[in-house]
């Protein structure tokens, strides 16, 4: 995709079945169950063209562990997140828009240094009940997928940094929404580096619209954005097929809202959608609604 060329019809659907970055196994199968439920066709019906359809060979069989350096899987999750940087690069240097379907949120490191790796100056757009910036220093769990931003705007362990090469996001170039669980030593690191974040109890009082405009309007001298989408910053109620359940996130209505307003802007470089846990759904409860709010981010209207 070319400097202007923003909102690509061409779409490639990478899934990336990793889960080894958290505790709850499960989330890996989330990418075929997403395309046993239909998914690809109606991508389909919005008028794009899928060119590429495929899934990262990711090793299974690995047992849950905690290490002894903080960094749980550490060497397994390096591996799976050097092919998807190549694999989000090379699709974007052929032409297509990226669509990543996790798997944990570990694969954000991977798929945004892919990203800039086309587009130095690209902006984030993280919506998530968690910041995911912690280090080894500050992590509570050992978990990666609660430490990429932190390696993306180069801090914490150089192995994680190093994935994607020496590539590193401009931390003014990232708004968070939806935030309501942060670790301390995150909101330190936070302030420290001055993220914008709108939390839960923003959007109460401003309304995800005006949310939006000012995340869209704040991010407007990027090179375009990656929108990156954990199914945990929906309350459980209306999705409970996730591994953190955190009653009072966002409603349906308020994240398709939020996905629309960034397609509408144009600047959509590339979109990721994470945490899906097929295996604590109830009926595909969940994974219905986020083949939903997956369109309503590549462009499907209701009128």
């Amino acid at each position: 995709m070319k400097k202007g060329e923003i909102m690509n019809k061409n779409i490639s659907v990478i899934g990336a079945p990793l889960d080894m970055g958290g505790v709850r196994q499960g989330s890996r199968f989330a990418p075929d169950t997403l395309r046993l439920l239909g998914l690809i066709d109606k991508i389909k019906r919005l008028g794009l063209d899928i060119d590429r359809d495929f899934n990262l060979d990711v090793k299974n069989g690995y047992k849950l562990e905690k290490s002894e350096d903080n960094l749980n899987h550490l060497d397994m999750i390096l591996e799976q997140l050097d092919i998807l940087f190549e694999s989000v690069k090379n699709q974007m240097e052929e032409g297509r828009l990226p669509l990543v379907i996790g798997g944990d949120h570990t694969t954000v490191l991977g798929t945004m240094k892919g990203v800039l790796n086309n587009y130095p100056n690209a902006g984030l757009i993280y919506f998530d009940a968690h910041a995911d910036i912690n280090t080894t220093e500050t992590s509570p769990s050992g978990n990666i997928h609660g430490m990429p931003i932190a390696a993306l705007i180069g801090m914490g362990d150089e192995r994680l940094k190093a994935v994607g090469g020496n590539l590193t996001l401009n931390p003014e170039n990232i708004v968070y929404v939806g935030l309501r669980d942060l670790d301390n030593g995150e909101k330190e690191i936070l302030k420290e580096n001055n993220i914008k974040c709108y939390t839960i109890a923003d959007i109460d009082q401003l309304g995800m619209g005006r949310v939006m405009d000012e995340a869209l309007e704040y991010l407007k001298n990027t090179d375009g954005v990656h929108v990156s989408f954990d199914v945990d910053c929906l309350d459980p109620i209306f999705a409970p097929g996730t591994g953190i359940h955190l009653f009072g996130g966002l409603n349906f209505r308020e994240a398709r809202l939020g996905l629309e307003k960034c397609h509408a802007s144009g600047k959509v470089l590339s979109l990721e959608f994470v945490e899906l846990n097929p295996l604590l759904d109830y009926d595909n409860k969940t994974a219905e609604l986020l083949i939903e709010l997956i369109c309503a981010g590549l462009g499907e209207v209701r009128l």
